[in-house]
């Protein structure tokens, strides 16, 4: 099949993420918030946030989203591809047709006949909400299984309304295993992860697995017990070829306060992990960015931006585990909504020598973090304006949107 691929994007509403867990996390209250680099000038406020009503607007559209259910999102989602939405954006070149016309996505030159679309699920479920300080207790959740049966619903509700649609589903399960029992998560494993040893049935529709670090998750703890829930994700993942996703970047929804987020998060924090599981398949979501202030290199203040190449420290841990193992991946989720990192991106390709460029060119995919980028986008198509207009070549482009993710989902 001639597929495009969304690798990375979220379907919820209001109902699904743990607004409790997020506060609880704020241990040095909001000035913790502020420290962690969620303000910092690159990642949400940015110049052309504040100009006018430009924060404001987008903060309001990010909340529609949130306040319709997933198919309805879904829906809206193909809807904005197919250019039945007004733009209100006056900084990027306009579009002579939609991204979706004539029964086929394109994507510069090149049509494509069906979209492949990997919505993320994080497991919201939470046992560890601090109580010394609250006045109502907090019940323990497994919020996991509602969003599960919610994403399958939205999936249903798009076929009904576009039966001729471009999407087909391949989501991700999210798995938190410090708030479950070992014998839930293998229960999450069999009902809902389809394996390649048998077709999926009426549950088991779930392609790959979700890891985020800033909720609590250890990719290798010290604690035994615990360590044996996620060495039982990496053996069945290991054993069936199921490709799993990590949030990589030092922001998002956060459970745990942020040093700890960022010490579970940091591309090195599965060096034990590839170790023993080497041959796992995994995707280092938002290509290791790094926005907090503490970790700029002091020279790129006075760097031109022309010459710029990726600042973050992630960023090259994460392309040495791309040379140390072989299926190590990174899509550009969120980072793409920054003009300038495909700059900085295109800059560093062309600076590595062929064969060093061609492993990091093949592990390199396409994906959107909608509807969480739209805090800094207007709309779901202008993420992908954004990258049809950067200074990636074509090929780079459709190995980044079809090569590379149909290698790392293990498709023929």
């Amino acid at each position: 099949m001639n597929y495009f691929f969304d690798q990375h994007f979220h379907l919820m509403n209001i109902v699904h993420p743990n607004l409790l867990s997020f506060f609880s996390s704020l241990e040095g209250g909001i000035g913790e918030l502020v420290k962690s680099g969620s303000l910092s000038p690159s990642y949400i406020i940015t110049a052309k946030q504040l100009k006018g009503q430009a924060l404001l607007n987008h903060i309001t559209n990010t909340l529609t989203t949130f306040e319709q259910t997933i198919g309805e999102t879904l829906v809206m989602m193909e809807d904005d591809l197919m250019g039945k939405f007004i733009s209100h954006e006056k900084d990027l070149k306009p579009k002579a047709q939609p991204f979706i016309h004539n029964g086929k996505m394109f994507m510069r030159e090149r049509s494509y006949d069906k979209m492949a679309m990997c919505p993320q699920l994080m497991d919201f479920s939470s046992n560890a909400i601090r109580q010394n300080s609250v006045y109502y207790p907090a019940p323990k959740e497994e919020k996991i299984i509602d969003y599960a049966e919610d994403t399958l619903a939205g999936f249903d509700y798009y076929r009904k309304h576009h039966k001729d649609g471009l999407f087909e589903f391949f989501p991700f399960l999210g798995i938190n295993p410090q708030v479950h029992s070992i014998a839930f998560i293998e229960k999450l494993l069999e009902t809902y992860i389809h394996k390649s040893d048998r077709s999926p049935g009426e549950k088991q529709k779930f392609y790959g697995i979700k890891f985020y670090p800033p909720l609590g998750f250890d990719p290798w703890p010290e604690e035994l017990q615990e360590r044996d829930k996620v060495k039982l994700i990496y053996k069945f993942c290991a054993e069936y070829d199921i490709p799993i996703m990590t949030h990589c970047d030092d922001q998002g929804f956060r459970g745990v306060p942020p040093k700890v987020a960022w010490k579970f998060t940091a591309p090195f924090a599965y060096k034990p992990v590839l170790e023993q599981f080497p041959t796992l398949r995994i995707d280092f979501a938002h290509y290791g960015w790094q926005y907090n202030q503490l970790y700029k290199r002091p020279l790129s203040l006075i760097s031109n931006i022309a010459n710029r190449v990726p600042e973050s420290p992630w960023f090259y841990e994460l392309v040495d585990l791309m040379h140390q193992y072989p299926n190590i991946y990174a899509d550009v989720s969120f980072s793409g909504t920054n003009p300038d990192f495909y700059v900085q991106l295109s800059n560093y390709l062309n600076s590595l020598k062929d064969n060093e460029r061609d492993v990091v060119l093949s592990r390199s995919i396409f994906g959107t973090d909608f509807s969480i980028n739209l805090v800094k986008v207007e709309s779901y198509t202008y993420f992908y304006q954004l990258f049809e207009q950067s200074p990636l070549s074509d090929e780079i482009v459709h190995a980044m949107v079809q090569t590379n993710p149909m290698r790392y989902m293990k498709f023929n």
